[in-house]
């Protein structure tokens, strides 16, 4: 198969890529950076570089390719402006679609959305029909980005929506922040109110992509992408205490404290906001429940994540630690 990646040096697509060219695939991957895409190419990816808005960049990376997947986005993050994940979320992909259409010989678009664009759920699991309810501006527009695929498939375009859970495992560094609060023994649950997270480890959400690239009935369709179940806020803190071999203190953070906290924390700089323990996007992010119903993809496409939460968590912590992100067993700090 023909492949082009966007968004291919991330977390994501970069595991992605290294997947497909490990099982023979002919990869191409569009990148804004040459260095930071030296690693694939080494691998044997073409690299076309361009920004994912640029329509001729664009038009030489999909050109006589099969498969897309469309990874390219910008986690959200505190301080980013609200213009920016417009610019790539939005108008990326209405330019990636615009330089697909020109392709006959295209058999399928993967589109990497989140479940993120349903925003809160609760604590019961919410399948691909719930109302979406983006809670920023990261979610918002990837939920404008998933309505452009969506009208496209609509028009008979051969396109699979995925919606990624809590993604985690080697090579991240969103989730960095949280192990680093377990490791030093900062974490606490906030407030009593049990709080569900639905992660994934990010091989097992590779292998949904490329199911959602080939199963002849991912067409059309939107898919759900979690782990084998959800688990606490505090469940995880505490499976990630266990591979650190580390103890959690006792107790919960009392909302109100965190929400003082919080509003501190908003009111820094943006460029200091990455640095505070709690701002109201963080605050929102460990105290509301996203859970989601993964049947579908376990009926139409066979789907399940084969990793448990503790094999995942080993691979990850191992990870960081190689990169001594995180001190390895008998170190007293960070470096």
């Amino acid at each position: 198969m023909r492949v082009i990646v966007t968004g291919a040096t991330g977390f994501l697509g970069a595991r992605l890529v290294e997947r497909l060219l490990a099982r023979g695939e002919s990869v191409r991957i569009l990148a804004r950076s040459r260095a930071k895409a030296k690693p694939l190419e080494r691998l044997g990816a073409e690299l076309v570089e361009g920004e994912i808005t640029d329509r001729e960049a664009l038009r030489r990376a999909v050109r006589d390719v099969e498969v897309v997947h469309h990874l390219a986005g910008r986690l959200f993050a505190p301080g980013v402006p609200e213009a920016e994940y417009h610019r790539t979320h939005v108008e990326g992909t209405r330019a990636l679609l615009a330089a697909c259409r020109e392709q006959t010989g295209l058999k399928r678009l993967v589109h990497c959305s989140t479940t993120g664009v349903l925003g809160v759920t609760g604590d019961r699991p919410a399948g691909e029909d719930a109302p979406a309810a983006p809670t920023n501006a990261y979610e918002a527009t990837k939920w404008q980005s998933e309505l452009l695929v969506r009208t496209s498939q609509q028009e008979g375009f051969p396109a699979t929506i995925v919606r990624p859970g809590l993604v985690y495992g080697p090579g991240d560094l969103h989730l960095l922040g949280f192990f680093r609060s377990v490791q030093r023994g900062w974490f606490r649950p906030i407030g009593s109110r049990a709080v569900w997270f639905h992660p994934i480890y990010v091989d097992d959400l590779v292998d949904a992509f490329i199911l959602g690239a080939e199963h002849p009935l991912a067409v059309g369709e939107c898919f759900h992408v979690a782990g084998r179940e959800p688990v606490t806020v505090a469940g995880l803190a505490a499976a990630i205490a266990v591979v650190l071999d580390t103890a959690l203190p006792r107790g919960v953070l009392p909302l109100p404290v965190a929400r003082a906290a919080a509003t501190l924390g908003g009111l820094l700089p943006a460029r200091l906001k990455p640095l505070a323990p709690l701002t109201p996007s963080r605050l929102d992010f460990l105290t509301h429940s996203r859970v989601y119903d993964t049947g579908k993809a376990q009926r139409l496409l066979g789907f399940t994540a084969d990793t448990g939460l503790h094999t995942g968590l080993i691979r990850a912590v191992a990870w960081y630690r190689e990169r001594s992100l995180l001190p390895k067993p008998g170190q007293g700090g960070l470096s």
